[in-house]
């Protein structure tokens, strides 16, 4: 009976980490977590809070190696909450992870001024070190089901690099199903921009035009984020679909083609 019971906890603790894998979370840091370790997989967000008065034109700026695993996505300055013993604002950075690999993060509170022979414009520093894993799933939970690459059209660069892969239970089995995507939008205004996120997929009998279609679907559950690809060519190919599941009439190139 105990055995039972301890298989029965481990089925279910192997299920939630499975079930936590496929969503890309959003980890939260503080000042209290300087000089941490963070630990990401592809697609997750990374964000940093730091404490942000305004001092003689003082602020936090956030620093990256280049390359990095990390891509800058937004910061914002919340206001202060006034019900608080001491009201402050908060400097909010977030991050994507976007490429695999381990990168230090860096923020100094700095004058947006530099005025040579002045006193040093740091007056403070701030720094994690992030690691990023492309978030395979444990061995006899999920396996590698296929992966898909492509240049896809881009509307302000001059092509989106896409790597799909997707992983589902078993060969035949999509019970269990999740994908992880990584797009590199190549010659963009401010450079080449690197970004990765993860989701649920599911397979769809049937398209707007045939309904016998094999019909991969990203975020099924998500109409917002929503990705529909007819599958061809015996699974080589993917196409994608719009939004009424009917092919795109257009000469650009809207195919991932499967790779080993």
């Amino acid at each position: 009976m105990i055995l039972r019971n301890r298989l029965a906890l481990w089925v279910v603790a192997v299920l939630l980490m499975s079930s936590a894998l496929a969503q890309a979370k959003t980890v939260t840091l503080g000042a209290a977590d300087n000089r941490t370790d963070v630990f990401l997989n592809l697609g997750d967000t990374l964000e940093v809070e730091l404490s942000s008065g305004q001092v003689n034109g003082f602020r936090w700026v956030s620093h990256l190696p280049n390359p990095s695993t990390l891509t800058p996505l937004n910061d914002e300055v919340l206001p202060a909450d006034k019900s608080a013993r001491v009201p402050v604002q908060i400097a909010r950075f977030r991050f994507n992870a976007a490429t695999v690999g381990d990168t230090a993060l860096v923020f100094g509170f700095e004058s947006a001024v530099k005025t040579p022979g002045a006193a040093p414009q740091d007056t403070s520093a701030y720094s994690v070190r992030v690691h990023v894993a492309l978030g395979s799933p444990q061995l006899g939970t999920a396996v590698l089901y296929g992966v898909y690459k492509g240049t896809l059209p881009c509307a302000d660069c001059s092509g989106l690099e896409t790597v799909l892969r997707l992983y589902a239970k078993g060969k035949f089995d999509t019970t269990y199903a999740f994908y992880v995507r990584t797009q590199t939008y190549r010659g963009a205004p401010h450079g080449y921009v690197v970004l990765s996120d993860r989701g649920e997929w599911a397979v769809l009998r049937g398209d707007a035009t045939n309904p016998d279609a094999t019909v991969y679907q990203l975020n099924p559950d998500d109409e917002q984020h929503s990705d529909s690809w007819l599958v061809s060519g015996q699974g080589s190919l993917l196409l994608q679909l719009d939004r009424d599941q009917k092919p795109i009439d257009s000469k650009m190139n809207l195919t991932l083609r499967r790779v080993n």
